[in-house]
């Protein structure tokens, strides 16, 4: 009969899985229990459309269900401490947006975490932002607009969907790559700034292309340059800030999915496997393309890379202007 593991071995075993040099075993038993899949953002929106269709590629593929927890408010940090204060076995995800790992530490003196108690798992899709004028304004390319906002620092206005938000940090990175002056209009959210926008209301507002391409295509507003590396699908016609010599003036709004830092990294390569499978099938790449988001597959290391890039980036951007939401 083989040798029964001695006593002493049960903690040291449950300590390397712990570590996850037990991360074979762990992972190909994984999971075994329902998975709870945390979303910062309210129901029906783009992160909770998105997390729950790579919850229901994973329910498909892993056998167990996961189970979608909307944990909205406070900008995101609500679902960032909630994650954080999860035990890190791999049953505690979270959906969220760079804004909880790269806004949200250099906008709050103590959030409640810190961008270290996140571990990057997977890239679900990036959407970059569209540069809108109304229909009406004078000013019908970028260039224009820029001349002007140089020329009269004090005549411009901006929407943004609140101060710190991604639309509010684009138009800063915008001032800082082309010296243009304007005031920023803080509205709550991104509908209240395009109705704002459309209405001619403000003189230009960088918005999710998701929300502004329908506006666009259906004449209500101008489309000036979108902030991704290549031409939207959907804005065929309107060309990237690359393109019209800004390349500084590139950014998205990504959406990723998180576990809580020291889960078994057999685990969470695991997910990162799956939810690149789930996301590389086409009927899920034309749901995210009609949310107006790019498929965006990469590694667990190539993730948490890009979170430390993307936070550095906005660094430049938040403390020079001491940008602050305490």
């Amino acid at each position: 009969m083989p040798a029964r593991p001695r006593r002493w071995m049960a903690p040291l075993l449950a300590a390397l899985a712990a570590l996850g040099l037990a991360g074979p075993a762990a992972a190909q038993d994984y999971p075994q229990r329902p998975v709870r899949v945390l979303v910062s953002f309210p129901a029906g929106g783009t992160a909770d459309i998105l997390a729950r269709l790579v919850s229901e590629g994973l329910a498909r593929r892993l056998g167990q269900p996961f189970i979608v927890e909307n944990r909205a408010g406070a900008g995101t940090v609500i679902a960032g401490q909630a994650l954080t204060r999860s035990a890190p076995d791999g049953y505690t995800l979270l959906v969220t947006t760079g804004t909880t790992t790269s806004f949200i530490p250099l906008l709050h003196n103590n959030p409640g975490y810190t961008p270290e108690q996140f571990a990057g798992v997977a890239m679900i899709g990036r959407s970059p932002l569209a540069l809108d004028v109304p229909a009406n304004s004078p000013f019908r390319s970028v260039q224009e607009l820029v001349a002007f906002g140089v020329a009269n620092p004090n005549r411009l206005n901006a929407a943004t969907q609140g101060a710190g938000a991604i639309s509010h940090l684009m138009a800063e990175l915008f001032r800082k790559s082309t010296g243009l002056g304007f005031t920023p209009i803080h509205y709550a959210g991104s509908a209240p700034g395009l109705v704002a926008t459309i209405a001619g209301q403000v003189d230009f507002y960088f918005d999710g292309v998701s929300t502004s391409a329908p506006a666009i295509q259906g004449g209500r507003l101008r489309g000036l340059a979108v902030t991704s590396e290549q031409r939207m699908p959907n804005l065929p016609d309107v060309p990237t800030m690359r393109e019209l010599g800004y390349p500084e003036v590139t950014g998205y709004a990504w959406y990723g999915v998180h576990a809580p830092a020291g889960t078994p990294a057999p685990i969470v390569e695991r997910l990162n496997r799956e939810i690149n499978g789930i996301i590389g099938e086409r009927e899920v790449q034309d749901r995210l393309l009609r949310e107006g988001a790019e498929v965006a597959p990469m590694s667990v290391a190539d993730f948490n890379r890009l979170m430390v890039e993307d936070r550095e980036k906005w660094r430049d951007v938040i403390v020079p202007l001491n940008i602050r939401m305490d």
